[in-house]
């Protein structure tokens, strides 16, 4: 059991609390006072007999130091003589502690003599002294703790509200029901409503609550003196209510936790390595661009895509691209982290240096992202595939990841001096300002170069207020974001894990199920076709049994390629069919708006097909009834047995009428033509058989009409078989 020492205090077996006042020459032995009783005085007592094997603690009621820091001068002053009242008593000359003041029969004396020498009343020593015992034995538990004792204080009235200067009315005295009235309208009228004022609610409160309706049925405010003033409701509002409550009830948690929130933490709190947390995020980029094939067609603001590993503030991937933010552009994004550098910095024509990528193909723990594409179902293909995890941080608070929010800020600082058709954000919504797009100049390349450039400047330069630790600062660390990775690493070792650019890419597309037909796999209205044997084996068996479905990765960007997946996880890369080609070069999204137009002009000519179908059935069901018709005349009283399918001699006959009809249809040139082109079969003034007769007749007698070179060779060589045919 531990030794009981001045001022400590302890649990009683009593279940009474008490406060070593003095110590005697034993360990166990001395003076307490009893804090769990109003009027105790210091008794004399052995500790462990008190204490029962209990454990002391420090205490925690009413009667602690005060926090005197937080009073006035005068309260000190006030202390410090209250001090000087009672130091006679509780020190002896030599300045040891005095005795006797313990004991009650001495005390009173020692008490009485001392009020009688400052001429002030024994009680009031006899409150200095209690307080000097049970508070804990040191000059600042003397201040009293009354209001009026010069304690630090907002200003304030107690309810009454300000004293008029010309006294025309008198002051008004608020109730506990005036407070109510007055906190309950602060509180649903103004600090419920972002516009609201103050004199608006004073306004409303003295309509509702302090105003009377005249025989008019007007209503009339009670005067000045009988209702509070605007000055004792903001009295109410400033003691009631905290400035936090005033800002978040008017503009919302999310709002005060962005703006007005005291920013009492570090980024660093929760990374313990580099490769532990990287923060990717997306943003509209303030520049127009121009198409490369034609620099005088504007095509918009691209869309910025950028990462940053939080423990060493290294830029590790970004994606430039006219891609809205969604998932492809975050793949992408992501993807940018094992692409090759050395080829990425020669396509743009930025100077490459190897330890400006220090992070390279290597992936974090963690992604901190927004809740929208970080949030979407094709964002697991991390946690699957890279066994990462994605933390998403809550919306409109874009503090919670400040890192990559900065990166966006420097990026555009960078860029705004030098890129032509740089729209500052805030005259994107100004009224009649100047026409930034007309400038436009760059392309998404040259853009793309820029920012490759800045990218690496902010890799190699010093950071400001980086919060190096105190020992890499005296074994002369630089705060430059590779520099720090690199030390990082090699010190305490990195969380990450690498991975090849072919692994991510595949990994990082979306899946999906597409069918296998005979046609082809299809997959989002586009048929595709394969040479490996395996998906051709797919197409037989569905043409043999039934379609089948098959799992895929697909590009939300291009239709062209197709990789589907078998059960072993082999993976063949498919290619659009002939009838599928039209879409090439198309995204998914404009190949389902084609799909779905295509759809509705076949809707919309569905009335006019139909109708044709109607009039082509009305046309052959007319043919039909006159040919019924025609064919019940023509019995002639014969049994309908006694017709045959198979009469050769009609057959004939009816094929010879034919003939003769098709052959003496109108020519298509000339007659005098037709009749130069005719070899004749018997010599001029020879008598001619009746039907060649007809025949010419009919040939001469037509009319001539146009047409082209082959159909006059068909229709010649006709008419030389009917001659022939004739003569014989």
């Amino acid at each position: 059991m531990d030794t009981l020492l001045r001022n400590d205090v302890f649990e009683g077996k009593d279940g009474c609390q008490y406060r070593v006042v003095s110590n005697t020459s034993s360990a166990n032995h001395g003076w307490v006072i009893n804090l769990s009783q109003p009027h105790a005085w210091p008794v004399e007592r052995e500790f462990n007999v008190l204490r029962h094997h209990s454990e002391h603690r420090s205490h925690t009621t009413r009667e602690t130091l005060p926090e005197f820091a937080f009073y006035s001068e005068k309260a000190r002053a006030r202390a410090n003589a209250a001090y000087e009242a009672i130091k006679p008593l509780v020190l002896n000359d030599d300045g040891t502690e005095n005795k006797a003041l313990f004991c009650e029969k001495t005390r009173s004396a020692l008490v009485r003599a001392r009020a009688a020498e400052l001429a002030i009343s024994k009680t009031t020593i006899y409150k200095y002294l209690k307080d000097w015992w049970t508070l804990g034995q040191t000059r600042y538990v003397l201040i009293p703790a009354s209001a009026r004792n010069g304690k630090n204080q907002p200003a304030g009235t107690g309810s009454r509200g300000r004293r008029p200067d010309d006294d025309r009315y008198a002051v008004f005295q608020m109730s506990a029901n005036d407070i109510k009235w007055a906190k309950e309208i602060i509180q649903k009228r103004y600090i419920g409503n972002e516009h609201a004022s103050l004199v608006g609610v004073h306004s409303d409160l003295i309509a509702q609550r302090y105003s009377l309706l005249d025989g008019n049925g007007a209503r009339i405010n009670l005067p000045e003196g009988e209702r509070p003033s605007i000055h004792q409701l903001r009295s109410v509002l400033k003691k009631y209510f905290t400035q936090e409550d005033v800002e978040r009830g008017k503009h919302g948690d999310k709002n005060f936790e962005r703006e007005l929130n005291p920013m009492l933490g570090s980024s660093l709190e929760e990374c313990v390595a580099p490769g532990h947390i990287y923060e990717i995020d997306a943003t509209i980029l303030d520049v127009f661009l121009v198409a490369q094939a034609n620099r005088n067609s504007i095509i918009g603001k691209p869309t910025l895509y950028l990462i940053y590993d939080r423990k060493t503030r290294l830029c590790v991937g970004f994606y430039l691209g006219l891609e809205n933010a969604s998932w492809t552009g975050m793949m992408l994004a992501i993807l940018s982290i094992a692409v090759d550098k050395q080829a990425l910095c020669r396509k743009y024509n930025v100077p490459y240096d190897p330890a400006d990528w220090p992070a390279h193909g290597v992936f974090p723990a963690k992604f901190l992202a927004d809740r929208g594409e970080g949030a979407s179902h094709n964002s697991d293909r991390i946690c699957d595939g890279m066994e990462a995890t994605i933390s998403n941080t809550q919306a409109l608070l874009p503090i919670r990841k400040g890192l990559v929010e900065s990166g966006f800020k420097s990026v555009h600082t960078a860029i705004k001096d030098e890129a032509p058709g740089y729209e500052p954000p805030r005259d994107a919504v100004k009224r009649r300002s100047p026409k930034y797009h007309l400038d436009a100049a760059l392309t998404l390349d040259e853009i793309v170069s820029i920012i490759l450039g800045q990218i690496v400047r902010h890799n190699r330069s010093k950071m400001r207020r980086f919060p190096l630790a105190p020992e890499n600062v005296l074994d002369g660390w630089a705060a430059i974001p590779r520099e720090l990775w690199t030390r990082e690493v090699s010190h305490g070792g990195g969380v990450g894990t690498r991975y090849t650019h072919e692994y991510l890419h595949k990994q990082l597309l979306p899946v999906d199920t597409a069918q296998v037909t005979q046609q082809g796999i299809t997959f989002r209205g586009c048929f595709y076709k394969s040479l490996e044997p395996t998906v051709r084996q797919w197409m037989v068996q569905a043409a043999v049994k039934k379609g089948f479905a098959v799992r895929c990765s697909y590009d939300l960007r291009l239709v062209d390629e197709l990789i589907v997946h078998d059960s072993n996880g082999k993976s063949y890369t498919c290619t659009l069919t002939a009838d599928s080609k039209r879409f090439a070069g198309y995204s998914y999204a404009e190949v389902k708006y084609l799909l779905s137009r295509e759809l509705d002009m076949k809707k919309a000519k569905a009335p006019e097909s139909e109708q044709a179908r109607a009039d082509q059935r009305a046309q052959a069901k007319a043919v039909v009834d006159h040919a019924i018709a025609a064919t019940k005349a023509a019995r002639t009283g014969a049994a309908r047995s006694a017709r045959r399918a198979d009469t050769a001699a009609a057959r004939g006959a009816e094929q010879t009428t034919r003939r003769r009809e098709e052959v003496t249809m109108p020519p298509t040139t000339n007659i005098e033509e037709t009749k130069g082109k005719v070899v004749r079969l018997r010599p001029e003034g020879s008598a001619a058989t009746p039907s060649a007769e007809i025949q010419m007749q009919s040939v001469s007698d037509a009319t001539p009409t146009t047409g082209s070179s082959l159909q006059d060779l068909l229709r010649n060589l006709a008419l030389e078989h009917t001659n022939e045919s004739t003569a014989k």
